[in-house]
């Protein structure tokens, strides 16, 4: 697919016969695609002149296609809009507007052209998975639950279409095909909402297309942090550090778990894996007082002062206020 050009042009030759007349060039714009309001002035400004217009759609999307996988991602974007001057009513070709805005962070413009795909076609699961997730991103849980749940469901019936298709208890098992996204997005969703039984037969059921991947050990270590089963957290989150050593999150929650168990020396150790000192002992005093240990928050506040100059702000702030909860304790217990 070719993309059409503001400032490039057709050059049309016409030669006659054995005429000596010279060549005669008729200079043509190139009209920008009429969806104006799904570009953005990136994606106008990257394209260059040595690009001529589709005749067709099909040779709009090829073009945007091929510009995707050379990774051109504004030149695949400027492409798909422009295929929608063929075909205005190809709920797929909004999806993928929808998909590249997401990846370049224009998110307003994405949901636009997401929810223009799904009033073409209610039942496109990709396009309610990205809203899912779109949404929970931004803690619009019901909205999320709505596009999350639609997808999943409309997953599971084309699972069940497929020839040997396995069951986890009452779910088919996803396969390459499915919005993996979507199960992730909606264990979270069920963690939030304190549905964690529920939580964790999603999380299992995707770990079953995804064995190896750290995030998903980490969601479910989380999952089980939640309510107390340290035990499993611990395991979970080992597993997601034994896949990706650098995946910081799952050394904090490492550490979050250790705190719990009330090993402070290996919490420490364990956020200093991804932070420095003066913001492993920060962090772990924040954390000790949010469980209500204030003496021992104030120590960890205190030398994270002494250690790092540049925590001076934050750390203070922390220490002030854990003093003032200490001081409050006093004045309750008094007579």
């Amino acid at each position: 697919m070719s993309l059409r050009l503001l400032v490039s042009l057709w050059v049309i030759l016409f030669v006659q016969g054995c005429s000596t007349t010279p060549e005669v060039e008729e200079i043509t714009p190139i009209k920008a695609p009429d969806r104006q309001d799904l570009l953005d002035v990136a994606a106008v400004s990257s394209i260059s002149d040595d690009y001529t217009a589709p005749k067709n759609e099909l040779e709009a999307l090829e073009k945007a296609r091929n510009e995707e996988q050379s990774g051109n991602l504004e030149k695949a974007l400027y492409g798909y809009i422009q295929a929608l001057d063929f075909n205005a009513k190809n709920a797929d070709t909004f999806y993928q507007i929808g998909r590249l805005h997401t990846m370049r962070g224009n998110l307003d413009i994405g949901v636009k052209a997401y929810k223009e795909a799904l009033a073409l076609n209610p039942e496109l699961m990709m396009a309610h998975a990205d809203l899912g997730v779109i949404s929970m991103d931004s803690r619009q849980y019901r909205e999320a639950r709505f596009h999350l749940e639609r997808a999943i469901n409309l997953d599971q019936q084309r699972l069940a279409m497929v020839e040997m298709a396995n069951k986890l208890s009452s779910f088919y098992v996803p396969n390459s095909e499915s919005p993996a996204r979507a199960y992730n997005a909606i264990a979270i969703l069920e963690d939030v909402e304190n549905h964690h039984q529920k939580a964790r037969e999603y999380f299992l059921l995707i770990l079953t297309t995804e064995p190896y991947s750290p995030v998903l050990m980490t969601n479910l270590g989380y999952s089980y942090y939640l309510t107390g089963e340290l035990t499993m957290a611990e395991n979970y989150l080992r597993q997601a550090i034994q896949e990706d050593a650098n995946y910081s999150r799952a050394w904090t929650n490492l550490g979050l778990v250790y705190v719990r168990k009330g090993d402070y020396k290996k919490a420490l150790a364990t956020f200093e894996q991804t932070m420095s000192e003066a913001d492993a002992l920060n962090d772990l005093g924040y954390f000790l007082m949010l469980e209500g240990k204030y003496q021992q928050a104030v120590g960890l506040f205190e030398r994270a002062i002494d250690m790092s100059p540049s925590y001076f702000e934050q750390a203070q702030k922390n220490l002030k206020r854990a003093k003032a909860e200490i001081s409050s304790e006093f004045q309750h217990a008094g007579p």
